[in-house]
């Protein structure tokens, strides 16, 4: 059952793979405040597929699961680390966002339980109104190894706080938002 007027998948069904059951429930949607001193900003947050799932990623299961939109192998690594996600998204209020051409992230380190090291987690973040509602959908997770964020390549851009964010979204007009953030729930096999 939806718990927001959103157009977003906010509860994740589990699978099974080999006998073992996969549960998605941490990737439901919630809300979150952040606080400021002359506003509260309220968030409803989703997920997408991207957080737990990445083809050849050398770390998958043979495992197909779809979103509606398309479909991607499981990722036990991504799967593993999304389990977290969610106390990261509430703590976004001390973490600086960067913005490129394509999407909003920012990195923090995080111990990667299949290394067993801290390493650098890319969170990609897309942020909207929808039905009066401030959105963020976390579009992807996973852990850098290449490109910005990564240990061997800096971030050399500005880097904005969530309440910078959240002002600006605000005053967007809503319904602008990345096509992955439509996804519908599909039954998984």
């Amino acid at each position: 059952m939806a718990k927001f007027h959103v157009d977003s998948i906010q509860e994740w069904q589990s699978f099974e793979h080999d006998g073992v059951e996969y549960d998605l429930g941490h990737l439901s949607s919630h809300l979150v405040v952040f606080k400021a001193d002359k506003q509260d900003f309220e968030f409803v947050v989703t997920y997408g597929l991207h957080c737990f799932t990445k083809d050849d990623s050398g770390a998958n299961i043979p495992y197909r699961y779809e979103d509606g939109r398309h479909g991607q192998m499981v990722c036990l690594e991504r799967y593993e680390a999304s389990k977290q996600l969610k106390g990261i998204i509430e703590k976004l209020n001390v973490a600086t966002i960067y913005h490129t051409e394509g999407e909003r992230f920012f990195t923090m380190s995080v111990l990667n339980g299949a290394t067993g090291l801290l390493e650098p987690y890319k969170v990609c973040l897309a942020f909207f109104r929808e039905h009066r509602l401030l959105r963020i959908h976390v579009t992807s997770a996973y852990f850098a190894r290449t490109g910005e964020g990564s240990p061997d390549t800096p971030i050399n851009k500005k880097g904005f706080s969530v309440f910078k964010v959240a002002m600006d979204t605000q005053n967007k007009p809503k319904g602008q938002c990345p096509k992955e953030v439509r996804n519908r729930p599909r039954a998984q096999k």
